[in-house]
């Protein structure tokens, strides 16, 4: 029923219980995992405004937008590894994929470029709005996603 499952993380405390349940899918036939990292246009542009502000300060200092969308690529595929690593020992064949852009979009992007099952998400991710009974992104997903979402309560 599942064979293929997204699962994107942003790597809050909700997002990692996501885990247990993940590996139960296992039972019901999945055998693909796509982990997916969405790095937010946000954070990118609040890069690019930081380097700006440092090479004006100092000529001597720049450091291409470039290396830096890399470095952070880079970060946050090692913080995956260990679930990568994880979820294979489970069983899954494991994917990992690294994004750019607004979380929203990208994960219906990976939806639908990865043929996926289900989608498995955290219901609040790193804003954690405490009076929110759901977060923004996995309301927008929930709402907009072809595939079955299952939602994992902070």
């Amino acid at each position: 029923m599942f064979k293929t499952i997204l699962y994107p993380t942003d790597f809050s405390d909700t997002a990692g219980k996501s885990l247990d349940y993940l590996k139960q899918l296992h039972k019901a036939g999945a055998q693909k995992i796509i982990l997916l990292n969405v790095i937010h246009q946000q954070v990118l542009d609040t890069l690019e405004t930081i380097h700006k502000a440092a090479y004006f300060q100092d000529a001597r200092y720049h450091e291409d937008r470039d290396e830096a969308e890399l470095r952070l690529e880079k970060d946050r595929r090692n913080k995956m590894a260990p679930i990568a690593a994880e979820l294979t020992a489970a069983g899954f064949e494991v994917k990992i994929r690294v994004e750019k852009g607004y979380p929203v979009r990208e994960i219906l992007k990976v939806e639908k470029e990865e043929a996926v099952s289900a989608i498995v998400l955290g219901s609040h991710g790193k804003s954690n709005i405490l009076r929110a009974r759901i977060g923004s992104v996995s309301e927008k997903v929930i709402r907009r996603a072809v595939s079955a979402v299952l939602l994992v309560k902070r």
